[in-house]
C-alpha cells in the first residue's frame, strides 16, 4: 500500500526465459558494447502490458522503477483512439538474469505521463506531466520502504503546469527545461534547491532561440546541457525541429552554444527530439532515441509532402527512421562520438537509466501511436 505524506517545507527537511540480442551494427568504440533484450514488463493495470511511453522511470538502490505512462490500450491511434494514462508504481530487482520480475508497490495520486523523473541516491523526484484532464504542477519525492512499498512525499508544486520537458540534477539542485508551459511550448527553465524547498521553484534564465518540446538534458560539472526539442507552428511562426544544443552556466546565469550530434557516416545533423539521455562518467553524456528530423518536421508543420496525412500513422516502423544510435558527448573535448547502433534503441519517449557498467532503455514508442513493452540492457565494458 502506498503511503502519501506531506513534507513540511523547512530547511531541515532534508514470457520468455532465454536472452535475445538485438540487431546491432559495428561500433566505432574500442570497448565492448552489448545490447540485450530483457524479458518481463508490468501487467497489473489494464493494457499496460502493451507497453507505455513517457513514464516516470529510474533506479532506486538495486531496483528499476516505473510509474505512470500512457498508450492506446483501447482503439489504436490510427483508428482515432484516445491515450490511456496510468498511475501504478512498479519495481523489479536488477540481477544478471535477462528476466525482470515486476511488482506493483503503489500508485500515483493520479494517472500521468510526459513528466520528468530524476534519480538520486535512494530516491526519485517526479515532476509535472499531463493526463486526460490537462497539465500538472505536482512534484513528489519517491522512496521505497523496507517492505518494498512506495512512499511519496510532496514537494513544492511547479509555478505553472509543465509537461514534455526534460530535467536533471546538479547536487541538491534539480532543473527542468522546456516543454509546454500551461499548454504552450516554452523556453522556460526552473530550478529547485532540495536543501531549501521552502523557497520553492526559481525561474532561471530562459534558453535562447525557439521553444523546445521534448528536448533532452543532462548535468556535468554543474553545467546543464540541452539538445533537441521541437516547436509546432504557433503565432504565425513556422514549425521547427532543433538539432543544436546549449549549456547553462548557473553561476554566470548564461547560456552558450555547444556542438550538436551528427550522423558519423555523413555528418548530417541529428535531432535528439523525443530521445533520452543520462550521465555515464565524469565527462561523458550518453543520448539515444528520438525522431527523424525531416519526417517529423514534415508532419508537425502540416505539409505532409512525404506522405498523405491520412496515411501517416499507417507506415511500417522502419519508415519513420527513429534514431537507433547511442551517441556519446565528451564534455571535456566538446565532441560527439557514435558508440553503437541497434534497432533496440530506435524509440521515442523512452527512458535511459544507468547503473555501473549497465544502462537500461525502458519502454517508449516504435513509431507514432505504437508503444513497446521492450526493455533493453546495454553493457559497456
Amino acid at each position: 500500500m502506498i503511503k502519501v505524506r506531506q513534507v513540511l517545507l523547512c530547511s531541515a527537511v532534508p514470457f520468455f526465459f532465454l536472452a535475445a540480442s538485438c540487431v546491432r551494427e559495428n561500433s566505432s568504440r574500442k570497448q565492448d558494447i552489448h545490447v540485450q533484450q530483457m524479458f518481463g514488463f508490468p501487467n497489473q493495470e489494464f493494457g499496460y502490458e502493451l507497453g507505455v511511453s513517457a513514464c516516470y522511470a529510474g533506479i532506486i538502490g538495486n531496483k528499476l522503477v516505473m510509474a505512470g505512462g500512457c498508450n492506446f490500450a483501447g482503439k489504436s491511434a490510427a483508428e482515432g483512439g484516445s491515450k490511456y494514462f496510468y498511475k501504478g508504481i512498479y519495481t523489479a530487482e536488477i540481477t544478471e538474469d535477462s528476466v525482470l520480475v515486476w511488482k506493483q508497490v503503489g500508485e500515483l495520486p493520479s494517472p500521468v505521463a510526459y513528466g520528468v523523473s530524476i534519480s538520486r541516491s535512494g530516491e526519485m523526484i517526479l515532476i509535472g506531466g499531463n493526463n486526460a484532464d490537462g497539465g500538472l504542477t505536482s512534484v513528489f519525492r519517491l522512496k521505497l520502504a523496507e517492505d518494498g512499498g512506495a512512499i511519496l512525499d510532496t514537494l513544492p508544486s511547479l509555478p505553472f503546469a509543465q509537461d514534455n520537458m526534460s530535467g536533471a540534477a546538479s547536487g541538491n539542485t534539480i532543473y527542468v527545461a522546456g516543454g509546454n508551459r500551461n499548454g504552450s511550448p516554452s523556453t522556460s527553465m526552473l530550478s529547485l534547491n532540495l536543501n531549501e524547498p521552502e523557497l520553492g521553484w526559481k525561474e532561471e534564465v530562459p534558453f535562447p532561440g525557439t521553444a523546445r518540446v521534448q528536448p533532452v538534458c543532462a548535468v556535468q560539472d554543474g553545467m546543464l546541457y540541452l539538445w533537441g526539442g521541437f516547436c509546432p507552428s504557433q503565432n504565425g511562426g513556422e514549425a521547427s525541429v532543433a538539432t543544436d544544443g546549449y549549456r547553462y552556466l548557473p553561476l554566470q546565469e548564461q547560456w552558450e552554444p555547444v556542438p550538436a550530434p551528427a550522423v558519423a557516416e555523413t555528418g548530417e545533423p541529428l535531432t535528439l527530439t523525443g530521445g533520452t539521455s543520462c550521465v555515464w562518467s565524469d565527462s561523458i553524456i550518453l543520448c539515444t532515441g528520438g525522431v527523424d528530423k525531416d519526417i517529423f518536421l514534415d508532419a508537425i508543420s502540416g505539409d505532409y509532402k512525404r506522405i498523405a496525412k491520412e496515411d501517416y500513422l499507417l507506415q511500417p516502423v522502419a519508415w519513420y527512421r527513429f534514431n537507433g544510435r547511442l551517441m556519446a558527448y565528451n564534455t571535456r573535448r566538446n565532441h560527439w562520438e557514435e558508440w553503437e547502433e541497434s534497432a533496440c534503441l530506435a524509440r521515442a519517449g523512452a527512458a535511459l537509466l544507468g547503473k555501473g557498467q549497465q544502462l537500461f532503455i525502458v519502454g517508449g514508442e516504435l513509431k507514432p501511436g505504437i508503444r513497446t513493452a521492450e526493455i533493453s540492457r546495454i553493457t559497456i565494458k
